[in-house]
This record gives structure tokens, sequence and C-alpha cells, in this order.
């Protein structure tokens, strides 16, 4: 049913669905080859589509032209209400998508600049830029100098490197009762130019801001610097902090009710109609999770992008039918969508029906044509251990996460690496390979881990301890054991 949305679509809906292709386009391009590969903008154009894809729906199917851009105009209006980043997201992204998203929605209200209070009325802490003066204030309220580390992570996210910390941090305050939660802090590092981190020295962190941007100090010598960075403070009882009293005689109270806004719910979806957004909803919750470690490379995103290509344009032309044509074609939609993920889309179908009326139907339905009838789908491998790596490949991520208590929760130490590696056929796209440690117990690394294509390898195997070292010595991660994570790609 590749066609043009119908001319009586007015500019809303019109954007509204070029929004979805547009992210569509974003994902697939970030998860087109291993070198680039982008877990961050897949997340966010990815996240996007949570809580508005039904409303997409909705605005699509209502029954007069008039009724489905007072949808898509509410539906665009709520995107933009979200947060003042969300909305930034939605003109730039409509702007690239040939549509001026800012002529349709209302001026954004006036926000307070720094430190908010949530529904509850409690004042809490604002994501702030890194500069001396936020060092300062934070050092007023806790003890910096007994920061410890808990978790580390070095990523390429496209072509940008960057850096991710979280800290646990000492109160210098008394937070009464129940303070028994530690407080963590949130590093986010951005064009990271140096990095030199060994966790076998002694612990301890630093951090410091000078003129050539953040630095955190590891132990005794180890150091991370970056261009800039950014940090989200997570304390329940900061507003019990001196700087936490002081934002609570200055941020003013909220207005209206406790409980969060909800998306656009004018407009009930009939069955078929029903289901092609619960199979599109799902699919985007699941492109969501490649931020999940380890995990992130069971997620088969080129295989959803490849089934859902065109899908906005497609959901709007379904919509403007009358309704019994409607309900057919939107049928027919979710049948394409199967058809065109190919098999390796074949392990989710079950996952992406759950809740799609005639599940079943559909898929013998599918099952029945020439493209999927006798292929043999594609099933991600289980754990499996580390043998015989490429002679040359690029690390794209290290993860580091040192055992510590969550939510009342032990959660044990865990090392993460993915690596890009050369394609199966000479001038394929590279392809992501994940290793997980089991019991990590030291990991030594340096920037030019990340500068360009090594040789890596397993030492240790008949021992104890089984060390990932790559290149000169310029990733060296030990651990009990090492495996494969599986991986759709």
């Amino acid at each position: 049913m590749r066609s043009r949305p119908p001319e009586l679509s007015g500019p809303a809906l019109a954007a509204l669905g070029a929004l979805l292709d547009r992210s569509l386009i974003q994902i697939a391009d970030a998860a087109h080859d291993a070198r680039t590969f982008d877990r961050e903008t897949i997340r966010v154009f990815a996240d996007v589509w949570d809580n508005n894809t039904f409303p997409l729906f909705r605005a699509a199917t209502g029954r007069t032209g008039r009724e489905r851009e007072r949808r898509a105009r509410a539906a665009l209006e709520w995107m933009a209400s979200l947060e003042p980043r969300g909305r930034a997201w939605l003109l730039e992204q409509g702007a690239a998508a040939g549509h001026r998203i800012d002529a349709l929605v209302q001026p954004p209200p006036a926000r307070p600049d720094g430190h908010w209070r949530d529904y509850g009325g409690t004042v809490r802490p604002a994501y702030s830029r890194w500069t001396p003066q936020t060092l300062t204030e934070l050092a007023d309220d806790y003890a910096l100098d007994a920061a410890t580390l808990r978790h580390l992570r070095i990523e390429r996210d496209g072509t940008r490197l960057g850096g991710f910390l979280t800290l646990e941090l000492a109160r210098s305050y008394a937070p009464g009762d129940g303070g028994a939660r530690v407080p963590t802090l949130d590093v986010c590092l951005h064009d990271l130019a140096e990095a030199d981190v060994d966790t076998g020295t002694e612990s301890g962190v630093r951090l410091d801001c000078d003129a050539r941007g953040a630095s955190v100090g590891l132990g005794t010598r180890g150091v991370l610097r970056a261009r800039s960075a950014s940090l989200r403070l997570d304390d329940p009882f900061w507003h019990l902090s001196g700087a936490g009293r002081r934002a609570d005689t200055q941020v003013p109270s909220r207005r209206g009710g406790a409980r969060a806004g909800h998306p656009p719910q004018a407009g009930k979806l009939s069955s078929s109609v029903w289901g092609a957004a619960v199979f599109l909803s799902t699919a985007m919750v699941h492109m969501r999770s490649v931020h999940a470690l380890p995990g992130a490379l069971g997620v088969p995103v080129k295989a959803y992008c490849q089934a859902l290509r065109g899908a906005g344009q497609d959901i709007l032309a379904a919509g403007a039918l009358p309704r019994r044509q409607r309900e057919v074609a939107f049928r027919s939609l979710v049948v394409r969508w199967l058809h065109q993920g190919g098999v390796g889309l074949v392990p989710w179908w079950k996952r992406l029906l759950q809740g799609v009326p005639d599940a079943a139907e559909l898929i013998r339905e599918v099952h029945r044509s020439p493209l999927v009838s006798g292929a043999d789908p594609a099933v991600l491998d289980s754990a499996r251990e580390v043998t015989g790596l490429p002679d040359r490949a690029e690390l794209r991520l290290v993860s580091y996460t040192i055992e510590h208590i969550a939510w009342g929760t032990r959660q044990g130490t865990q090392a993460v690496v993915h690596l890009a590696v050369p394609g199966h056929e000479p001038g394929a796209l590279w392809r992501l390979e994940g290793l997980v440690a089991t019991d990590p117990v030291r990991i030594r690394m340096c920037t030019e881990a990340f500068g360009g294509p090594l040789r890596f390898r397993v030492d240790g195997k008949e021992t104890e301890s089984q060390v990932l070292v790559g290149g000169d010595d310029v990733l060296v991660l030990a651990a009990r054991a090492w495996s494969r994570e599986p991986s759709s790609y």
C-alpha cells in the first residue's frame, strides 16, 4: 500500500506521519554499520514513540479531515510539552522532514531555569553543566573526596567518543530517617579527549574543571578528560541539603494537580487499527532497549527498520479510508510489515503480535508466503565461549560495573565489551560482537584502545583468570571467564 498521504491530510497530521518516518530513517542509519553504530541515537528516536504511537493512530483514523487534524495538533502539543529538550527535538526533526512544527504548536510555557518540583511538590536538583561553581556547590553538601566509582562506560556513539560514570556520594548533611539509600552522581563526558583507567590501583575519585574542560581522576594515576560534561544528581533527600533548602525558598509551587499529564486519548481504535498500533509500539520499545547492557546486541534493529520502512505515510493513507476498507488496510499493513522484516524478524513475531487480534491467523498467512515459507529463521546464538576472535576489530564500548546495592538488591560486578568486526564476506558491512565477563576483577585501558582496528585475544584460558587483551595492551580486562553475547548482528 505504498502511497502518498491523502491530500486532505492537514499540516499537523502530515508532520506527525513524517516524524515517524524520519525516526525510522535515523534509527536505520545509526544501525547501518558496526563501525558507526550509535546506541544513543537509536534509544532517543525510538523512545519518542513510547507514548506517541497510539496518538498517531488515533489522529490518522479520525472520521473527518478536520477531526484528524485536530487530533494531530493535540499529539504534537503533547510531544512539545514534555520537556524543553523534547520540544527542541520535535522542531529540529520536523524541519529536517520539511515541516514547520513551530507554526503548529503553542509557544512554550515559561519554565524556571534550574531546580524543579516533582509531582509531590518536593524540590529536586536540575541537570547541571559541569562548571567550577557546580562542583563548589556539590562540595558544600557532599564529601566529594570520599566518592567511589560504581559504574564506568566509555563508548563510541557514531563517531563521537564519550564517557559515562556513576559515582556513589557521601552526604555532609543529615538526611533524617530513611536516608539509607546512597546518593549517586551521574557524570556524562562529552568529546572524550583522554582516557587512562586502571581499577587495580587505589580507589578514589577527583572532580576538576579547567580551561581544557572537565576531568575525573580515578585512583592514583587514572584520568578521564573531556571538552565538556554534564551532571545528574540522584538523591531523594536533596531537599534537606543546604542547596535544597535554599532552592525550596526560590522554586515556585507547582500549579495543577499532582498527577502527570497523559498523551491524547480521544478516538477509539478498531480491531485491526489497534493491532497495527500495538505492533509498532512494541517494535519501538524493543529498539529502545539497545541501551541495556548486556543484551543490546540481541535487538534486531535493522530488521525492524526494514519491516516498518515508510510506515508513517502508510498509516495516514490507511487511516483516511472508509471504515470497512480501513480495517482491511491496517490488517494488510501488519502482514506486509512481517513480510518486509524478512527471516531476521521471525524469532520476534510472537512478541510483536502479543495483543494483536487474530495473531495466530496472521502468522499462518505470512508463513504461507514464498518470502518466508521454508526459510530458516535466524535464531539468537546462546552465550558461548570466546574463540577465534578476528585478526582486526574496532573497540566500540567498554562497560564496567562494580558490585553495589541498588533499590535494595545486590548487583554483581559486570563487564561488557562491544567490538566492530568485519563481515563474513569480503566487502560486507561490519557487524557487532559482544563479549561478557564473568566475575571481572581488573580493567586497564587508555585512549588508544578506541583509535582504530586492533587485534584482540583472550589469554589464560587454561587458568583461573582469562584476560581480554587489545593491541599492545591498550585494553586489558581480566575476569574469571569470557563469553560471547547473543547477537542479531
